[in-house]
């Protein structure tokens, strides 16, 4: 077991590969929600009126003909909180869709970082009950927050550095897993969780900030990344997906997305000491992803 500072995080993780010989089994597939659920086609009317919708042309908000739709949380955990429907599909996730949709999930993201007026904003998906998820239905949240939170608040640091230290990661070929056009996908060099995967777009602080021709790659390089960890893992694999992208004002930050396999909890010095236990070797990660 060995101490590591994570640069981007800005935190000690002990990384101790030996512990996975213990054996981790994957969660059995979750049972998909009954259809038609309320996220499904026709079925506008059990939601709250959309925000945001990508359509076909010539349909009215809040009826059939949408291809990504937001709408408020029923329950909203702060004070913006949105949920992105991924596609009228109530079986299919993002990493199946073809590239148009795939593009057209992370324009849907980017209008709606645009669109929220607080300092900061985190895009996040849940795949699977052990990550969090209560539905099954493709889907994504956007949480608005009033203060930056103390993970973002860290990388805002690490990126105060003179080099960007996302971009070293991008350099390192022991970390490489995949490349998509410009945009890289990496094995975290000192993860949270065990193979924790970056998906790095070319250096530009904010999400917000990007043009709709350049999102197609990271879009594809998402879905790159998640296949390779089903083919790996299973594809009942259990993940978080964060993205990350610069809080109001912040002009040194590279954003990005980390997804997080769900495979192993927590305990209680992870929880209570903020000392995660990881067991895998990153560089490990990295050879069986870049193989599958």
């Amino acid at each position: 077991m060995e101490p590591k500072f994570d640069p981007l995080g800005r935190r000690w993780v002990l990384i101790a590969p030996e512990r996975a010989k213990r054996g981790v089994q994957s969660p059995p597939p979750d049972e998909p929600d009954p259809a038609p659920c309320d996220f499904c086609e026709g079925r506008e009317a059990n939601t709250p009126p959309e925000s945001f919708a990508i359509r076909v042309h010539g349909t009215q908000p809040d009826t059939p003909g949408w291809r990504v739709r937001v709408v408020p949380n029923l329950y909203p955990a702060t004070a913006f909180h949105e949920v992105v429907v991924h596609s009228p599909d109530h079986l299919t996730g993002f990493e199946r869709f073809e590239h148009g949709m795939r593009r057209a999930v992370l324009l849907a993201y980017r209008e709606r970082v645009r669109a929220c007026p607080l300092p900061s904003v985190v895009v996040i998906v849940n795949r699977g009950r052990a990550a969090g998820a209560s539905r099954t239905h493709d889907h994504a949240q956007i949480y608005g927050l009033d203060l930056i939170p103390p993970t973002v608040a860290r990388e805002v640091k690490a990126f105060n550095d003179p080099e960007c230290v996302l971009c070293s990661f991008t350099r390192d070929d022991d970390l490489r897993i995949a490349s998509v056009d410009h945009t890289a996908v990496v094995a975290h060099p000192v993860p949270t969780m065990a193979n924790e995967v970056l998906v790095v777009p070319p250096h530009a602080a904010s999400l917000a900030a990007e043009e709709s021709a350049d999102l197609g790659a990271t879009a594809d390089a998402l879905g790159e990344a998640v296949t390779r960890l089903q083919k790996v893992f299973g594809e009942s694999l259990p993940f978080n997906l964060v993205i990350h992208t610069a809080p109001s004002g912040i002009e040194e930050f590279h954003w990005h997305a980390h997804i997080y396999p769900r495979l192993a909890r927590w305990g209680g010095l992870e929880i209570g000491a903020e000392m995660p236990i990881v067991a895998a070797d990153p560089q490990e990660t990295a050879r069986r992803l870049s193989s599958s």
